[in-house]
């Protein structure tokens, strides 16, 4: 390979390092939920509601439990001056489960974050991950203002993100491809004058 080429391949290299970066979005609230197992099949969920850049409060979300992955929800705590309603998955229907908090004064303005909203459930999807569906929503209108997966706490996941696989494998292969690569002999570029 020549010179030029490496150079070409290395800029290649380096574009594919950063494109996996600029494909990320940014969630204007995010919900995290960090699960315990209490006994069996038998989890609690404690959720973490954050406005990251909602114009509005969050006065109202929704949490989906899926039909067949769920069972047996029931709400162990909620925040005070917030309004928990759990509706279970029904094979008759059928139709998701969900829980549902309206907050009866102030809602979570935009930049902050409220916890302990808490959760017991029975887990019948074994492996499966146990990230759900979410929807801020706004209680007058009932228009979605955000939607998106819950975030599982890192202390549950105790795999490193895919990113940061991702980018440690190409530096390392950039890494390996530089310390191959040899800057070819300049003094056999050199042509010979026909006149001297």
């Amino acid at each position: 390979m020549t010179y030029k080429m490496e150079i070409i391949m290395n800029k290649k290299l380096i574009y594919l390092l950063f494109i996996p970066l600029l494909s990320f979005s940014v969630s204007a609230a995010t919900i995290t939920a960090d699960f315990t197992n209490i006994s069996g099949n038998t989890y609690q969920a404690e959720y973490t509601v954050e406005n990251d850049s909602l114009a509005s409060t969050i006065d109202e979300f929704t949490i989906w439990f899926d039909l067949g992955l769920y069972e047996n929800i029931s709400t162990v705590f909620t925040p005070t001056d917030w309004d928990p309603l759990v509706i279970q998955p029904d094979a008759s229907i059928p139709d998701d489960g969900f829980y549902d908090v309206l907050a009866l004064s102030s809602g979570i303005a935009n930049g902050d974050s409220l916890d302990g909203f808490i959760v017991s459930f029975d887990w019948l999807g074994g492996n499966a991950s146990m990230s759900q569906y979410f929807e801020i929503i706004d209680p007058f209108t009932f228009n979605v203002l955000e939607s998106g997966n819950t975030i599982i706490a890192a202390n549950n996941v105790p795999e490193p993100l895919t990113i940061t696989l991702l980018a440690s494998g190409l530096a390392g292969m950039a890494f390996s491809r530089k310390r191959k690569f040899t800057r070819p002999n300049l003094s056999l570029l050199v042509t010979h004058n026909k006149y001297s």
